[in-house]
């Protein structure tokens, strides 16, 4: 039997149109897939296991979602630790002994950065699970502790203003600011500024770090500082920061100390953590400190993972600023990530 050319032509180009819409349909699923992190707490603090898909509900814009994908299993981390050595020398002096404590929670599975700041950033170690190296690459903190006064100078701890204020509170969501701007490092960067304390660039170091681990990692920053930020040095902001811990599922986790302490929810390390669905520990003494240790690792480890494809979509060719939130039906305390940046399907 003879074939129409013209038949099997028409075939052929039907068979690639088809073969392109499924792969447009395939990266428009994955592009649109959004996955949160969550931690269930009790009316005690402790963290809540045995949860299922069923317990939760996730709303997007206020839209309730269809959780597509849900997991429990424990998952290896990615940490950037970051310590701000410009911090009192009491608070200092409390850390140093604690430094193994402080690396005891991460498993062999797990990947550790070091880096320390005051009025520039210093990256100490590349990612490595030999938690003696992160020890060791904190030798200056003994010598450091010593020079500094019992309490350092208060500098800006506050995410202050009416629109940080309902950021905190989880009113609103953060947009996106473009790309954030380089930060050059201890090897090519301008001279330091003294009297700078730059939290939000050693906050953006960190990520940036992060940010080209491998997906299947959790990734964490663990910040041991009193929350000041002060002078021109620190170049970085807020806002363009949590844009960059967002769309990288990043979560930032503090021991607050001094300042913090007593800024609570209003200040620069409670808007990270609640922005990002990490947490803030009191680092106040030398227990609390070991508790914060602990908890952080457990808490970053161990947690629910609910991913769901958004019914929203964005008009134009901007990011939307999407406003997450979860709850469960019993009504348990849950942290989760607020927020992502909706971008169009391409």
């Amino acid at each position: 039997m003879r074939r129409n050319p013209w038949l099997l032509t028409l075939f052929a180009v039907a068979m690639l149109i088809a073969s392109a819409g499924y792969v447009r349909s395939q990266l428009r699923a994955r592009v649109e897939l959004v996955v949160v992190p969550v931690n269930v707490r009790d009316s005690d603090g402790k963290l809540v296991t045995g949860l299922t898909k069923e317990d939760f509900t996730i709303k997007e814009d206020g839209i309730t979602q269809t959780i597509s994908s849900f997991s429990l299993d424990p998952a290896p981390l990615s940490a950037a630790i970051v310590v701000d050595d410009g911090m009192g020398g009491t608070a200092l002096k409390r850390l140093v002994p604690l430094l193994e404590v402080m690396t005891s929670g991460f498993s062999p599975e797990d990947e550790m950065a070091s880096f320390r700041y005051d009025h520039f950033v210093w990256k100490l170690s590349d990612f490595t699970s030999d938690p003696r190296v992160i020890q060791n690459s904190y030798g200056e903190l003994a010598k450091i502790a010593e020079s500094r006064p019992a309490q350092a100078e208060p500098g800006n701890g506050a995410a202050a203003g009416p629109g940080w204020l309902r950021e905190i509170a989880g009113l609103i969501t953060v947009g996106s600011n473009g790309p954030p701007v380089l930060v050059p490092t201890a090897k090519d960067g301008p001279k330091p500024v003294p009297t700078s304390r730059i939290l939000h660039n050693a906050i953006y170091e960190a990520a940036t770090a992060l940010k080209s681990r491998p997906d299947q990692r959790r990734k964490i920053i663990l910040l041991i500082s009193d929350g000041q930020v002060s002078g021109a040095g620190n170049t970085q902001t807020l806002e363009k920061n949590l844009d960059l811990l967002l769309q990288n599922n990043i979560q930032v986790y503090s021991v607050a100390t001094d300042y913090a302490l007593l800024e609570g929810p209003l200040g620069l390390l409670s808007a990270y953590g609640r922005a990002t669905g990490g947490d803030v520990y009191s680092g106040g003494s030398t227990r609390d400190m070991e508790t914060a240790f602990s908890k952080i690792t457990e808490q970053a480890r161990n947690q629910y993972v609910l991913g769901y494809v958004s019914t929203n979509e964005p008009r134009g060719s901007r990011g939307v600023p999407r406003e997450i939130y979860v709850e469960t039906h019993s009504g348990q305390k849950v942290t989760h990530r607020k927020s992502y940046i909706q971008y169009p399907a391409r």
